[in-house]
C-alpha cells in the first residue's frame, strides 16, 4: 500500500503565488525503508520552512531552476563556470567572478562576466577560509563555494567538504548588492553542482585507469604466467629423463664403490629435486589460480565479481589442496592442522567458481594461522585447527543437499559485541591483537558465498571458534 498524503490549503508566498506545505503523515504505511523515508520527510518539511523564511521571488527561483537544469545538461566544469556568472548577469544584471582552487589549493580565476581584466585579485579573496561565511572584501561580496561534506574521495582532496572556490559579486555603484542571502544560497548550489561534476570526472578517470590496468595485467601478468607453465613442463620433462637414466643405471651391474657412491648421490639429488619441484609447482598452481581468478577482466568490466562455474568435487579440488598449501605455515607456528571428511562415501560435487571458492577457504585458513590460541582443555595440542567438509542433506530444500566446510580454531571465544559485525567490510574485532589485517577477508568470504546462493556463519564452540560456509550441491537433474 502506497503512502497516503493529506491535503493542506495552499499558502501564498511573498509574490502572492500558492505554495503547499507538505506536512506528511507520520503514521501512514510505506513501501520503502522507513528510516530513510522519515529522514527524507523531515528534510522536505525543513526545506519548505526554509524557503518560506527566505521569501525568494519568482524571478530568483526561476534563476535557480535555469541554473540547475543547465548544470545537469552541460558535461564540463568549464561550462558550469560560465553558467554561474552568466545566470547572475542575465537574470539580475550582476557582474561576478569565479575563483576555483587548483590541486595545490591555490585560487585561480576561472571565469569573470567582465572578461579577463575584471580587477579582482586572487590574493584578496583567498582571505576567505573554508569555514567563513560571506564576507565583504575590498567592496566585493565574497562567498565560499563548498563541496559536499560526505562521499568525498580523500581528506586531502578539494572535494573533501572544504572550499572548492570563491564566488565574487562585483559591486554596482560602489556598493555590494543587498541580496546577500540569495547569493549565498546560489553559491551553495554552485558548489554542489561542481562537486558532482568534479567527482564524476574523477570517477571517469579512475575507470579509464582501471580499464588500462586490466589490459596491463593481462599483458604483463597473465601472459608471462603462461610462460612459467611452459618452463615447469620443460623442467618436469628433464626430471623424468633423469629418473629414466637412474632406472637404467640401477639395472646395470656396476663395479666399484665409486660408481655406487655416485649413483646414490645422484639418486638423492633426483629425489630432493623432485620433491622441491612438486612443492614449488603446487604453490605456483595456487598463485596462478588466484591471480587469474581475482584479476579476471570480466570483474572489472561488470563492476562486480563474475562467476565462471564448473562442476567439481569440493573435498578433493578445494579443501585438500588448500590445507596442504597452508600446512607449512601452520607447522612454522607449531599449530597442528587436522582434516576431516564426512561425505557419505560420495563426492561433494558443486557447481561453483573454483578459483573464488578456493580463495574463500584460503581466507579462513589464513585467519586460522593468525588467530589460533591455546584451548582450555589440557589433553589437546597447544594450538590446533580442524578443517572439516561434510554433506548436509536437504539443507537447501528437499533433495537439495549442502556442502559444508568448517574451519575451527582453538582460542578464546570472540566477544558477543563483535559477532554481528564479523562479516562486514573493514571490521576488525577486539581479539586481533597485533596481527596484521585489513578487515576485508571475511567480507570477501560472505560476498563470494552469497553470489553462489550459499550461507556463511560463525559459531562459538568449546575450546574455540568455528567459521563455516555452505554451498548448494549439484542436483541429480
Amino acid at each position: 500500500m502506497g503512502h497516503i498524503f493529506k491535503k493542506h490549503p495552499a499558502q501564498p508566498n511573498r509574490d502572492g503565488e500558492a505554495m503547499n506545505t507538505m506536512n506528511l503523515p507520520r503514521d501512514a504505511e510505506v513501501n520503502c525503508d522507513k528510516q530513510h523515508f522519515e529522514h527524507v520527510r523531515q528534510r522536505i518539511d525543513s526545506k519548505m520552512r526554509d524557503y518560506e523564511r527566505y521569501g525568494f521571488s519568482t524571478h530568483q527561483t526561476r534563476a535557480f531552476n535555469v541554473f540547475f537544469d543547465l548544470a545537469q545538461e552541460f558535461e564540463t566544469v568549464e561550462e558550469v563556470y560560465s553558467l554561474a556568472v552568466l545566470v547572475l548577469k542575465s537574470f539580475f544584471a550582476v557582474e561576478s567572478a569565479l575563483f576555483i582552487a587548483d590541486s595545490a589549493g591555490k585560487l585561480v580565476l576561472r571565469c569573470c562576466s567582465q572578461g579577463p581584466a575584471c580587477g579582482v585579485n586572487a590574493a584578496d579573496v583567498d582571505q576567505l577560509s573554508p569555514d567563513d561565511g560571506p564576507r565583504v572584501i575590498k567592496n566585493h561580496l565574497c562567498l565560499p563555494v563548498r563541496g559536499k561534506t560526505s562521499a568525498s574521495p580523500a581528506p586531502s582532496s578539494p572535494l573533501a567538504g572544504g572550499r572548492l572556490g570563491v564566488l565574487v559579486i562585483l559591486p554596482a555603484d560602489g556598493a555590494p548588492p543587498p541580496e546577500q542571502l540569495y547569493y549565498e544560497k546560489f553559491a551553495n548550489r554552485l558548489g554542489f553542482q561542481l562537486h558532482n561534476k568534479l567527482l564524476f570526472m574523477k570517477n571517469s578517470e579512475h575507470i579509464r585507469f582501471i580499464n588500462s590496468l586490466v589490459h596491463d595485467i593481462g599483458h604483463n601478468v597473465i601472459v608471462p604466467n603462461m610462460y612459467f607453465k611452459l618452463l615447469f613442463r620443460q623442467l618436469d620433462g628433464k626430471i623424468h629423463a633423469l629418473s629414466e637414466a637412474l632406472n637404467e643405471m640401477a639395472g646395470q651391474r656396476m663395479a666399484g664403490s665409486g660408481q655406487s657412491d655416485a649413483f646414490r648421490k645422484l639418486s638423492y639429488v633426483h629425489d630432493r629435486l623432485s620433491e622441491q619441484y612438486k612443492e614449488i609447482y603446487r604453490h605456483f598452481q595456487q598463485t596462478s589460480l588466484f591471480l587469474e581468478t581475482l584479476l579476471r577482466q570480466s570483474h572489472f568490466e561488470k563492476g562486480h565479481y563474475v562467476l565462471q562455474r564448473t562442476l567439481f568435487d569440493l573435498h578433493s579440488r578445494i579443501v585438500t589442496p588448500q590445507v596442504e598449501r597452508f600446512r607449512s605455515r601452520f607447522d612454522e607456528k607449531d599449530i597442528a592442522i587436522f582434516q576431516e571428511a564426512e561425505t557419505g562415501g560420495t563426492p561433494l560435487m558443486i557447481p561453483a567458481d573454483m578459483g573464488l571458492i578456493s580463495q574463500v577457504l584460503a581466507n579462513l585458513l589464513s585467519n586460522a594461522v593468525k588467530y589460533a590460541r591455546p584451548p582450555q582443555a589440557a589433553d589437546r595440542p597447544a594450538r590446533y585447527v580442524r578443517c572439516r567438509v561434510s554433506r548436509v542433506p536437504d539443507h537447501f530444500g528437499p533433495g537439495k543437499d549442502g556442502a559444508r566446510v568448517d574451519v575451527f580454531t582453538t582460542g578464546p571465544a570472540i566477544g558477543a559485541s563483535d559477532v554481528p559485525n564479523l562479516f562486514t567490510a573493514d571490521f576488525r574485532g577486539n581479539n586481533t591483537d597485533h596481527e596484521y589485517g585489513t578487515g576485508h577477508g571475511l567480507f570477501f568470504v560472505r560476498e563470494i558465498v552469497d553470489l553462489h546462493d550459499g550461507e556463511t556463519g560463525y559459531e562459538p564452540w568449546p575450546d574455540g571458534n568455528n567459521f563455516y560456509f555452505i554451498l548448494p550441491c549439484a542436483t541429480a537433474d
